[in-house]
């Protein structure tokens, strides 16, 4: 059975762009304006087994979602959230069923964590602009 959205494929774009980019604007400045408790945030999640598992599904969830209705790839704006979809995906399934991959990946951020909040505020911004400007 295939579930068709009410939304034409330019129309979820936008709505998917506009979505993950308040979450990436609203976690990109909360790095830069208090990295030290994002720090102790992600140290605390990371020690956390059963938030790591709920998180994973989470994370598989939402990534299901978007590459199940945004399997979009092209040379334009709209493949950052498909690449975003995928991404999300790959990550629930490994904190699912491999979390110690996900661990060695956070200890190499954490202490690039002002970096990090830079890259995800810019990741914002650009899904900002193309989901609620152009």
């Amino acid at each position: 059975m295939h579930f068709n959205p009410p939304l034409n494929l330019m129309e979820l774009t936008i709505f998917l762009a506009q979505i993950l980019s308040l979450i990436y604007l609203a976690t990109g400045l909360g790095i830069l304006a208090d990295k030290n408790r994002f720090r102790t945030l992600y140290d605390e999640m990371l020690r956390d087994s059963p938030l790591m598992y709920f998180m994973g599904i989470l994370a598989l969830v939402v990534g299901f979602i978007i590459v199940s209705f945004h399997n979009v790839w092209v040379t334009d704006w709209p493949v950052i959230v498909t690449v975003t979809g995928w991404l999300s995906l790959i990550k629930g399934i490994l904190l699912v069923v491999m979390p110690k991959v996900i661990l060695r990946h956070a200890r190499f951020w954490l202490p690039r964590l002002q970096g990090a909040g830079v890259l995800v505020l810019v990741l914002g911004l650009v899904l900002g602009y193309f989901g609620f400007l152009a």
